[in-house]
Parts: structure tokens; sequence; C-alpha cells
């Protein structure tokens, strides 16, 4: 695992007893190493760069904040770190399952289904994807060691697709959370859940990020894309680092493809932030139906702002005198182009806050201040 080691800048130095005061050599796992080494109050001084880097560490420099960064790798290899990794984690991953109505091409009917969870809290809650529970009349969690526990739905959020049920059980090994900025193309994760069916529960897959902020399918959140496979029953699912730290929760994919996605850590944090202070996510609401470009329906960057398709008399936006056909062009002069978009920026802000938009009408911009309404809850 990767192990991160920040020194600050007064003491960006090696300390090595001296008695001579010439200078000296400095070696770094036996093999000298060529460094601006100063002898001061018979003190050796060596740079961090020229002694970590000949270890193998990454040294970077932050001058904003005046911090040497030092990126120590662990020596495993794949084969012996990911192994590593998994058996850490999979204490944290569990099996759902539960019966409830599922629907089919002939109706709804009763049904047993199954997903994946992760454990959030040593008391018992877990952490799962909305659509995994949301039509479960009964609840069973299965942990790790075979041992299943009946759970309660505790808080579910469709929009973000995340709900936290709870067992009775404490002592329980939590999973730990990236760093949203630790989250980057390119690097490998991997997925543990319960792939298919109930009896493979605690499967493991490896891949990559494949991208990042991802609007995909009409979900109203920016998504993490990856290639490790995901298929159904891994839904709540754990997709960690090479840390063992969440990066997401698996949530869908396209058939057939290695084209699939987790709701990334950083809505994880909002979401489960808002369910400890409210019992529920308070999405806002502009009163109004917004379409998008067509350029951004297709994913591709615009820069058309979103029509008002449709206004609800009393809406903020109303009350402003805008009205359908106008565009709603930024949000606190942040561009707004996509629905996505829009969303996101609204984790920042709660029913009852100001903002200024910026409304094209009649094609001239006007600003004004409204205060946001809260969405209503869906039944």
């Amino acid at each position: 695992m990767k192990r991160k080691i920040v020194f600050a800048c007064m003491i960006s130095a090696l300390f090595l007893s001296q008695t001579a005061m010439a200078a000296p050599n400095v070696e770094v796992n036996g093999t000298q190493i060529d460094t601006d080494a100063v002898i001061i109050d018979d003190k050796t001084y060596v740079p961090l760069r020229g002694v970590f880097e000949a270890a193998g560490a990454e040294v970077s420099w932050n001058e904003e904040t005046q911090t040497a960064g030092i990126n120590i790798s662990n020596s495993l290899s794949d084969d012996e770190l990911i192994p590593s990794v998994i058996e850490s984690v999979s204490p944290s991953v569990v099996g759902i399952i539960g019966r409830g109505k599922t629907e089919s091409y002939y109706g709804s009917q009763e049904g047993i289904m199954s997903g994946s969870g992760v454990i959030i809290k040593t008391g018992g809650e877990i952490l799962t994807n909305a659509h995994v529970v949301k039509n479960m009349n009964t609840i069973l969690v299965v942990m790790n060691d075979g041992k299943g526990y009946e759970a309660q739905l505790k808080y579910i959020d469709e929009d973000t697709d995340l709900a936290v049920v709870k067992i009775k059980k404490i002592g329980l090994p939590v999973v730990k959370f990236a760093n949203n900025e630790d989250i980057v193309v390119g690097k490998q994760v991997i997925a543990i859940g319960t792939p298919i069916t109930f009896s493979l529960r605690n499967s493991a897959t490896v891949g990559h990020i494949s991208g990042l902020n991802r609007s995909v399918g009409g979900e109203p959140y920016r998504l993490v894309q990856t290639d490790t496979a995901i298929t159904h029953g891994n839904s709540g699912g754990a997709l960690i680092n090479m840390n063992g730290e969440l990066v997401g929760i698996t949530s869908s994919g396209y058939s057939g493809t290695n084209t699939n996605f987790a709701v990334p850590v950083d809505t994880v944090k909002y979401v489960l932030n808002q369910f400890e202070l409210y019992g529920k996510v308070r999405h806002i609401s502009f009163g109004a139906e917004f379409q998008e470009d067509w350029l951004a329906e297709l994913g591709v960057p615009s820069e058309a702002g979103l029509t008002i398709k449709g206004l609800e008399k009393s809406s903020p936006l109303a009350k402003a005198s805008f009205k359908t056909g106008d565009v709603l062009v930024s949000v606190d002069d942040v561009a707004i182009n996509s629905i996505v978009e829009l969303n996101e920026l609204m984790k920042n802000y709660l029913p009852g806050d100001t903002v200024k938009v910026g409304v094209k009408t009649n094609g001239e911009i006007k600003y004004a201040d409204i205060v946001l309404d809260e969405k209503a809850k869906t039944e």
C-alpha cells in the first residue's frame, strides 16, 4: 500500500552526527548518492529530495503551503498487494438479500432480490444502493463470515441511489474513505461484492478507474467510470483503491462491456452527512423543469445553458418574473450547462439559501436573487 508522509519545509533535512568538517559522503541502502550535503555545527544536513528519491520515493514541493510531500511506495508486487488489500477490506463488505416485489415483462411479482453493502459504522450501519433495498419487504445482511442478521432500512435517497440499513450488531469493521483528490484516471481499483448469485458473495475483481465526472443515462449526479468487472448483484458493493480505501459504491454498468460505474466517495460523504443532520437529503428545487441542449444530452461540452421547459407558479424563478422558454445560464456566477452540473453545484446549498441566478430572457441575461426551495419527496 502507499503511505503518504508530509514534512514541513523547515525540517526538510536529514540529520547525521558527524565529527569531521569535510563534506560527508551519504549512503542510502548501502549505495553512495551524489547530493549537496553540508555540515553546520557538527551536524550534516542532506536535501530531502536527494535522500528519499534515492530510496525510491516520490518527492514534491507545494509552493503555496510551503510543504514538502514524500510518497513512499510499498515494495509489494501486485500479486502480493492485491490479495492483501482484498483480505483487509472484505470483512467490511456484506451481502444483502431479501424478499420483495420485482418488475418484469409479466408485471409485478414477489421474488428474491440481492445486492451488496459496505459497513460504515461499527455499531451496525451499512451503506448500499437505494435500488437494492427500496422494494425489499424483509432485509437480511450476510457478513463475510457467513453470519446473517435481519436489517431495517434507516435512510434512503433515490436521487443519489444511496441508502443505509442497520443491523443489531456492534464491533463491526468499517471501511475507510478515500480522499477525492486521490481518485485519478488510470489508478488500479478493486470491486468487492455479490455478483450474479448470492453464493458468490465477496467476490473480487480488479481493474482501473476509466473516467471521472461521468453523466450517464439520465443519472442526476456524476459517477466514477471503471473497467472493473461489475455485474448484477454487485450493486451497493465497494470500489476500493490499493490503499484499501473506498473510492465509490458500485452501482451500474452497460451489460456485456467493461464500462461500469460507481457513486463517487464525495457524493457518499455528502449524502451521509445529510442523513446524519436531517435524516434525509435536502435536495434543492427551483420549481422548474429544465431542458438540456442536445449537445449536453449527448455528453458533449455545451454553453447553451438550461431552458426552462416548465415552471410552477409559486416557484423561485417565477417569483423573479422569469418564464418558460427563458434559459438559466449561471448560479452565483458559476456557468450551468447541464442538469448534472446544476445538481452538483447545489450540494453546496440548503433550502432557504439565497443565490444569484443569471437567466437569458428575450436575448438578454438578467440577474436576480432567489430563495431556494426544497424538493418535495417523491413516493
